[in-house]
């Protein structure tokens, strides 16, 4: 039995996950071994007590050694192999509420990443769905094949349009769909394609001189897709202009409509007036990203309802982080003459480009569609806004002159810090010449800035003070470092002792800041002896070095008073320096 606990040990130890593929494993393992009967909790009549509790016993341990340290101590109590199971079953297969909300939001969640293995995608799937079956939910076969199309990357789409409109009124099957998109990873990797867009963040914003770039972008984007066609090209689709099957819309070489030609051309022609507002300058460019949580903005002038606060930080994908200072709307005015709000836009002053974020539109009731290198955000039966995909990014812009002339323009606040922070009269007399047009009147709000820059500190204090009579009455103290660069003795701090009365002064080096303790009470000692005088009073900063590590314990110990500086207040010693 002590070889089998140890060829036990090769099952995957569980830790509170997948209960039901846990269970499955150690089942099989005790059957193969014909170990399985304590699992049924019933002893048979053919066998001896003593031989059935040491069997129970022995299954009981081959399962614990199965278990990880934080489930096997929620069971330690249990002592027989049908207790363990059944406790283990009523703690992690339990179909609570909770349980089942937890595993449906698990699955509605899963998406499969670009580029990422569809059979692992697959047994991603099939291990959720496994354990909702345990809890009591269970789908039927076309359910299930929809769910695993819906979770596919957009760069999927022409596959899940084509399997869409090739069904009709037939009922989608899984393993169907599952031997498709099987076949069609195989496909594209045979193939050499990749899928999925690069992260807007790591790109530059654009300068004026890249427009002639930006339409080589979009002829590389073109005959990409139309060798993503012609690979495409075996399948059975149906091509939207003639009707056949075998080859896609844009490959038919039949005549196209007539109307569907001047509307394609008509939407060729807004989205190129689009791109090239969009290279003008970065507050106009408008990236859609997936990977975003949020939409985010580094631009504070285009923001309406402005709420500043603190509101969290936001991490990139090099593990740095950028805090969020604001929130608010910004209105994007696109090249048709419509208004697109964007609510809850947070406000990222080190962020470099403009984010709109697809899971938030998503949210907020929006339908995005990415297909063909282009784009386009509905809402019901509206189109709110269409665009397309610049190199590896899908972008909108608003117009320029819409920018200049939105509801920063009329603010006092921002003209007050465009003229250097000009004071309220100065502004008022360019307002009655007729210098600020945009403004009705000069409503000033406070500017922290100007209180800041006006501000002065207390005159440090150089008369006046009458040194203590008595030496070792009063006695202050101050820690210097660290130096960036050591002694040759290798102290990096200093640490001075000031008498107040006779202003004798004692200097000690120290190589780590932990030393104050110890040379202090060596200070004291020698100082005491010397003079047979005792330290009354200490007087230092608020550093750390005098509180922790018992400092305050020992001087308070030896009936010596501390005394510490107003914080933010060096002048209050500088007479020291004197």
């Amino acid at each position: 039995m002590a070889e089998e606990a140890g060829k036990a040990s090769g099952i995957e130890k569980f830790d509170g996950t997948d209960f039901a593929y846990w269970r499955m494993q150690i089942e099989d393992y005790l059957y193969g071994r014909k170990l399985h009967l304590p699992l049924l909790g019933t002893k048979p009549e053919s066998m001896k007590a003593e031989e059935w509790a040491l069997l129970d016993r022995q299954v009981l341990g081959v399962i614990r050694l199965t278990l990880s340290r934080s489930v096997a101590h929620n069971v330690v109590k249990e002592k027989t192999t049908a207790d363990l199971m059944k406790a283990l079953s009523g703690m992690y297969e339990k179909p609570s509420a909770n349980n089942k909300v937890h595993l449906m939001k698990k699955l509605f969640n899963l998406k499969m990443a670009e580029n990422a293995s569809v059979a692992q995608h697959l047994n991603e799937f099939n291990t959720i769905t496994n354990q909702l079956s345990s809890v009591e939910i269970d789908f039927d076969d076309e359910i299930r094949a929809l769910i695993v199309l819906a979770s596919l990357p957009n760069s999927w789409e022409a596959m899940r349009m084509a399997v869409s409109n090739s069904t009709g009124k037939e009922k989608l099957k899984y393993n169907d769909i599952r031997d498709l998109i099987l076949a069609e990873e195989i496909r594209r990797r045979d193939a050499g394609e990749t899928s999925g867009s690069g992260s807007a963040l790591n790109l530059e914003t654009r300068g004026r001189g890249n427009n002639r770039n930006s339409n080589q972008g979009r002829s590389n984007s073109r005959n990409s897709n139309r060798n993503r066609s012609k690979s495409r090209s075996g399948q059975q689709v149906q091509c939207w202009n003639c009707g056949k099957t075998g080859h896609f819309k844009r490959q038919c070489k039949s005549p196209k409509k007539k109307n569907e030609d001047d509307s394609a051309n008509a939407v060729t022609e807004e989205v190129q007036d689009a791109l090239l507002l969009a290279v003008d300058s970065p507050l106009d460019d408008w990236v859609l990203d997936s990977g975003a949580s949020f939409h985010t903005t580094p631009h504070r002038e285009i923001i309406q309802n402005y709420v500043a606060g603190d509101f969290g930080k936001v991490y990139l994908a090099d593990g740095s982080a950028l805090d969020v200072v604001g929130l608010g709307d910004v209105r994007i005015s696109l090249p048709n003459g419509s208004v697109w709000l964007l609510e809850k836009v947070r406000h990222i002053p080190d962020l470099r480009r403009n984010l709109i974020s697809v899971g938030q539109l998503d949210d907020e009731g929006h339908a995005i569609l990415f297909v063909g290198g282009t784009w386009k955000v509905t809402k019901g039966a509206r189109v709110l806004a269409r665009g397309k995909k610049t190199g590896t990014l899908y972008m909108t812009s608003c117009p320029r002159d819409t920018i200049a002339v939105a509801d920063a323009s009329t603010d006092t606040s921002l003209w007050h810090r465009r003229l250097g922070h000009m004071s309220e009269k100065g502004m008022k007399m360019l307002l009655s010449k007729g210098k600020l047009p945009e403004l009705k009147s000069i409503d000033f709000d406070m500017c922290e800035s100007c209180i800041l820059g006006k501000q002065k500190k207390v005159s440090f204090l150089k008369t006046g003070r009458t040194p203590k009579a008595e030496k070792l009455e009063l006695v202050h103290t101050d820690l210097w470092g660290p130096s960036p660069v050591a002694s040759l003795g290798g102290s990096r701090y200093y640490i001075t002792f000031i008498d107040d009365s006779s202003r004798k002064v004692w200097v000690y080096f120290l190589k780590n800041k932990s030393d104050v303790f110890v040379t202090f009470k060596k200070w004291k000692a020698m100082v005491e002896t010397e003079t047979g005088l005792k330290v009354k009073c200490l007087r230092s900063d608020n550093g750390g070095e005098y509180i922790d590590g018992g400092f305050s314990e020992y001087c308070a110990a030896q009936g010596i008073r501390m005394e510490k500086t107003i914080p933010g207040t060096p002048h209050r010693m500088v007479w020291l320096s004197a």
